[in-house]
């Protein structure tokens, strides 16, 4: 498996970052294809009002995405895992399409990628999308979340150690090893009646997608393609994947009014938007900074599912949610020499 991400013409990952600087929070790689001098757009002094703006962006992205599990929750009940993530998808790279053409980017020199590279991304995005659903319906929008957002960055750095020979640092190993604890205290509370074992195994399996789409983005955002063009291709794939199980599974919750607005917010707010607003976001702002406003997502899952939809985890569970948050943000911090 190495030879996917690997070989003749491929771009290994930078010096100095550790394997979970892009599982972590892999959206915020995306900036790489905002320039050709990439410490000039990290670094460079920032205006007080730019710097706000761009804050507010990545943490508007960060809420979007973290509506995402509930508002599958508040969606009809008829409607599949695999429904939802088809139409999340299908809609979102339709919008994405219509933003990049409208959009004016600066012509920048790319490096050509083999297909498989796109198929992998679509790939593993599709997984995240279709298993991260089925694990909060099994397990409710709190646990499903923290676990598969807990579990991508793991994931990834042991892809990436295997793929690139990138041993992880000992920052990495001690914030592995604390989310470990975490979730498997959120695992142990499986007495409680939101804990279930096929919802952890299903998020594990959102991780694991959300762990190959990061490294395969790793490599198209590198080639210089544009961040809202590359994103809106991986969509667009990853709907041509998915759309086939429509047919299927039941559809008839699609065109009811509960099934389109669940569609279009998911596609549109969930998928186009946010990933706009975190690009825009991004070009100003430096990597950990990002990183730690991100952090709000999982922390604004868990609040909506505990006001909007009921959920209440054990308390032994709450603690393990507290320790993967913290454990992220512990590791989140060596993502770039503090300045």
């Amino acid at each position: 498996m190495r030879t996917i991400f690997t070989g003749e013409n491929a771009i290994a990952p930078p010096v100095g970052i550790e394997p979970t600087t892009y599982g972590l929070e892999v959206r915020r790689s995306i900036h790489l294809s905002y320039g050709s001098n990439l410490l000039a757009q990290i670094y460079r002094p920032l205006n007080y009002r730019l710097a706000v703006r761009s804050r507010l962006l990545v943490l508007f992205a960060a809420i979007c995405f973290a509506t995402t599990g509930t508002s599958r929750a508040l969606g009809p009940d008829s409607a599949t895992s695999l429904g939802v993530a088809a139409i999340r998808f299908i809609v979102g790279a339709l919008a994405l399409f219509v933003i990049t053409a409208f959009a004016r980017r600066p012509l920048i020199t790319t490096v050509s990628l083999p297909l498989y590279i796109w198929i992998i991304a679509g790939f593993g995005q599709a997984m995240y999308g279709a298993t991260f659903f089925a694990a909060v319906h099994e397990t409710g929008v709190a646990v499903g979340t923290v676990v598969a957002l807990g579990s991508a960055p793991i994931l990834t750095g042991v892809l990436s150690a295997l793929l690139f020979r990138s041993l992880p640092s000992r920052r990495w190993m001690l914030a592995t090893a604390i989310a470990i604890a975490g979730m498997s205290l959120i695992v142990t509370s499986g007495k409680d009646r939101n804990i279930s074992a096929i919802g952890i195994v299903y998020a594990l399996g959102a991780g694991l997608g959300y762990a190959l789409f990061a490294l395969a983005s790793k490599r198209i955002v590198e080639s210089g393609v544009a961040s809202d063009k590359a994103m809106a291709r991986v969509f667009g794939i990853a709907a041509v994947m998915l759309f086939p199980t429509l047919l299927f599974v039941n559809t008839d919750w699609i065109f009811t009014t509960g099934g389109v607005s669940l569609g279009l917010w998911l596609g549109v707010v969930t998928v186009a938007l946010a990933y706009w607003a975190y690009a825009s976001g991004l070009r100003n702002l430096e990597p950990r900074e990002t990183t730690m406003i991100t952090l709000a997502e999982p922390v604004v899952a868990t609040i909506l599912g505990a006001a909007v939809l009921d959920e209440r985890p054990a308390a032994l569970a709450w603690f393990g949610i507290i320790m993967v948050i913290a454990a992220l943000g512990y590791e989140s911090r060596s993502s770039v020499p503090q300045s």
